[in-house]
């Protein structure tokens, strides 16, 4: 019974991360259609979607003290509330105030309480023994909300008016998404918080904690300013306007390809030993994606971009929460996901005021490769780190009697006990 339970906690969590998402993209899909309705400037939409972005990251430490106070899943409810009403009032919005309203405030708000963080606490107390490979697979909503909300979206704003599309959206939430997370049962007991650990080890806690959030920041800043740049990158290189959109649904389905290859991954290797492997490929797209003399390499950057790019994040989170309570999953969490918000909403700042500036993306591909590249070098540096700290614990720690009355072997952590894989 409790396998069913858990896979009905999955199956939810799966539901809001493609819904959130699907919706969350949908809107940079949507601009063009209500630029020609409406008249609003690209740079007024561009500004309310940097307002959506900030306001997401800086709502992260609330909804990570909900977390923790009301558990997951009641959190998921509100959030994914408010993204449909949002969704419904944008149907009948015809000022720019009223959008910033509804997208840049009500919309942010929802997708905060609806996306990563949440859904990631809800299958992280679940799933506590396969932590990293549950979170792949609700991190594959990512591009499920790409390759099929998006699209849909699209299609029928161009067919049957911007108010039909916001409308679908809306009720495609509220009948499919909502009746799951109403099935979903409370999640199992939180045990209480384990006595606070010895200093040298918190500190080194600590440490690696910091480094997997720098990590995590870093990965943000290439992967949304890329992931929205790709249609005019396609323009840029000679792409038709109406198949623009080809390279970013390319993209999604190679994250999708990788997210199913890392749950399959995970059972051999360690989170961490993973993340090596993508920041190194992230590094290695931006590059032929910042000087790719033609369409093929143009198709293999793309690829390679995509194998690198969602797939990040359920590996870092696994390895951010590896040794937090269940009680503090929300809080400690929401420290990242701050992090990572902020350095997406630079990204994308950057992206847009660089391209106006030269006209070209080359300039900020080839820099921005710094950033992956800067991200696997901290990680190799806290691998060593952490090395050399357990090399000099054990050889102070004194040795175990071997002979105790109790023979039994506690069940320990998936993730623990292929740590020392990597």
């Amino acid at each position: 019974m409790l396998l069913k339970r858990r896979h009905v906690a999955l199956l939810a969590g799966l539901a809001c991360m493609t819904a959130a998402f699907g919706v969350n993209f949908a809107a940079g899909a949507l601009f063009p259609f209500l630029a020609a309705e409406h008249g609003w400037s690209t740079a007024a939409l561009g500004a309310v979607a940097g307002l959506n972005t900030a306001l997401t990251g800086l709502l992260q430490p609330l909804v990570g003290r909900a977390l923790d106070a009301w558990g997951a899943r009641r959190v998921l409810l509100i959030g994914m509330s408010l993204l449909v009403a949002a969704q419904l009032l944008l149907s009948v919005t015809s000022q720019l105030w009223q959008f910033v309203l509804a997208y840049g405030v009500l919309g942010a708000a929802g997708f905060a309480a609806s996306s990563t963080p949440p859904v990631s606490a809800l299958v992280s107390r679940w799933f506590p023994r396969r932590k990293a490979s549950a979170l792949t697979v609700i991190t594959a909503g990512i591009n499920l909300g790409q390759l099929l909300v998006v699209p849909a979206a699209a299609f029928l704003a161009g067919a049957e008016g911007v108010p039909t599309s916001y409308t679908f959206l809306g009720a495609g939430a509220a009948v499919l998404v909502i009746p799951l997370l109403l099935a979903t049962p409370t999640e199992p007991p939180v045990p209480s918080a384990p006595s606070a650990p010895a200093k040298a080890t918190s500190a080194a806690a600590r440490s690696g904690s910091l480094t997997l959030t720098i990590t995590f920041g870093l990965h943000a800043l290439s992967l949304y300013m890329v992931m929205l740049a790709l249609p005019q990158y396609a323009i840029d290189h000679g792409t038709a306007p109406a198949a623009s959109g080809n390279l970013a649904a390319l993209a999604a389905a190679a994250s999708l390809a990788a997210m199913i290859a890392t749950g399959v991954l995970l059972r051999r290797a360690a989170p961490r030993s993973l993340l090596y492997a993508l920041h190194a490929l992230r590094t290695l797209a931006l590059l032929l994606l910042a000087f790719a003399p033609g369409p093929a390499l143009v198709l293999a950057g793309t690829v390679l971009f995509g194998l690198s790019s969602f797939a990040t994040i359920p590996l870092t989170v696994a390895a951010l929460t590896e040794k937090t309570p269940a009680s503090r999953l929300g809080r400690s969490m929401a420290r990242a996901w701050l992090v990572h918000q902020t350095a997406a909403a630079l990204g994308v700042a950057a992206g847009g005021a660089v391209h106006a500036w030269t006209g070209s993306y080359t300039p900020l591909l080839a820099g921005i490769a710094a950033a992956p590249l800067l991200a696997l070098v901290l990680l190799l540096r806290s691998r060593t780190a952490d090395s050399d700290a357990g090399a000099g614990a054990g050889a102070t720690t004194q040795p175990v009697p071997t002979h105790t009355s109790d023979t039994s072997v506690p069940d320990l952590p998936t993730s623990l006990t292929t740590k020392g894989m990597s």
